[in-house]
């Protein structure tokens, strides 16, 4: 189980929310694309062509998710993601938000908060591992 919260969960949305959000997307998770130095345009981690830039080593969300790994995506930092690109872009925090959490990388669920599905997954024995 993986869990997209605070500064990582806009790596749980696709590469078309990357392609329209990036700029406030890499703003507020304070993250550039390691090759350009820029406001990524896609999903790095999504990505197999940033192996020696970024921790995951080309290892893709995507690969992770396709072997049977969940995404829980925490609905308390989608909304501050969404309430950030609304400020940025003069566009509506609920419409933001749910386009968010209908762009989900494959395989993830939206849940209330994502500390709470970290305690949830503890409690039925998974280890926290931070990177």
């Amino acid at each position: 189980m993986v869990v997209a919260r605070s500064r990582s969960t806009p790596f749980a949305y696709n590469d078309a929310m990357w392609a329209k959000y990036g700029i406030p997307l890499s703003a507020r998770a304070n993250f550039l694309d390691p090759k350009t130095k820029q406001a990524a345009k896609t999903n790095l981690y999504n990505s197999t062509e940033y192996a020696a830039q970024l921790p995951n080593r080309g290892t893709t969300l995507d690969s992770l998710l396709k072997q049977g790994a969940q995404l829980a995506v925490c609905s308390v930092a989608t909304r501050g993601f969404a309430g950030g690109i609304a400020e940025a872009t003069g566009g509506n925090t609920d419409a933001i938000f749910d386009e968010l959490a209908a762009n989900l990388v494959s395989n993830s669920r939206m849940v209330p908060a994502g500390i709470v599905a970290v305690n949830r997954a503890q409690e039925r024995g998974y280890s926290f591992v931070s990177c």
